[in-house]
């Protein structure tokens, strides 16, 4: 037993770099890509449900073609998994000094941490509410995409539960985008880093704007809004597979 708690000192001394650069990739690419997708097909809805139906129907080829859940293993889920452990253990072994240097970009980094975490926590919730993965929350269905999701949303605790994760989610992301361009060398300069933080700004903004968007059309569209059943059906002709990723 000791043999092996040392060796996987060993391996984690040994490989630190290497993996706290995957952490670091991961967390923008696929997991902050998959987030922005995510956020931007929700987002749809705004324009109505044709609008969202038609963004679901696009993803939903991947399944025609027998690969969307490979997909969703593979390039979602995984490096979530990967990403969200590291940060754990990132977390669980350093220490904060946020009240002994109270410079902006540490307070943000702090805050970015405990935004992991909820983010961590949001994930498993929004997974057994619509996703296959975890069974038991409710069925959604691709062919009516909209009225399912609203019959989704109609729980007392979604509205609180998502808009604190999406907003945790989308403020790690655009903290993330900030440290990530850091860490890799991209800016290096105080002015240049300056200039990243007002871009990262703007993509939280825009990112929470789309996320809080589609939940407040969610919990405000009334049923005459939805397109009648029949017409969704022969839209969403050759759609299998009742699972999706993206809501």
């Amino acid at each position: 037993m000791a043999d092996v708690t040392a060796d996987t000192v060993v391996f984690t001394e040994r490989y630190h770099f290497l993996i706290r650069r995957l952490h670091s990739l991961s967390g923008i690419i696929p997991v902050g890509v998959f987030l922005c997708i995510h956020l931007s097909v929700n987002a749809s809805i705004m324009t109505g449900p044709r609008s969202f139906q038609f963004a679901v129907d696009q993803i939903h080829k991947l399944n025609n073609m027998g690969i969307l859940k490979a997909v969703e293993v593979l390039f979602i889920l995984i490096p979530i998994v990967f990403h969200a452990i590291v940060g754990v253990v990132i977390w669980l072994t350093s220490e904060p000094n946020m009240m002994r240097y109270r410079y902006g970009a540490n307070i943000r980094y702090t805050f970015q941490r405990w935004a992991g975490l909820i983010t961590i926590a949001f994930i498993l919730v929004h997974m057994w509410h619509v996703h296959w993965i975890i069974p038991g929350g409710v069925e959604f269905d691709a062919h009516a995409a909209a009225e399912t999701t609203i019959g989704a949303m109609n729980r007392w605790w979604a509205a609180p539960v998502y808009a604190i994760g999406v907003l945790c989610a989308v403020y790690h992301l655009a903290n993330g985008v900030w440290t990530f361009l850091i860490t890799w060398g991209i800016t290096i300069g105080p002015e240049s880093q300056r200039r990243s933080g007002y871009v990262c700004a703007v993509i939280g903004v825009v990112l929470g704007l789309f996320g809080m968007g589609s939940l407040i059309t969610l919990k405000t569209m009334d049923d005459s809004m939805l397109t009648p059943a029949a017409e969704v059906e022969g839209h969403t002709a050759g759609l299998v597979d009742g699972s999706n990723p993206y809501v």
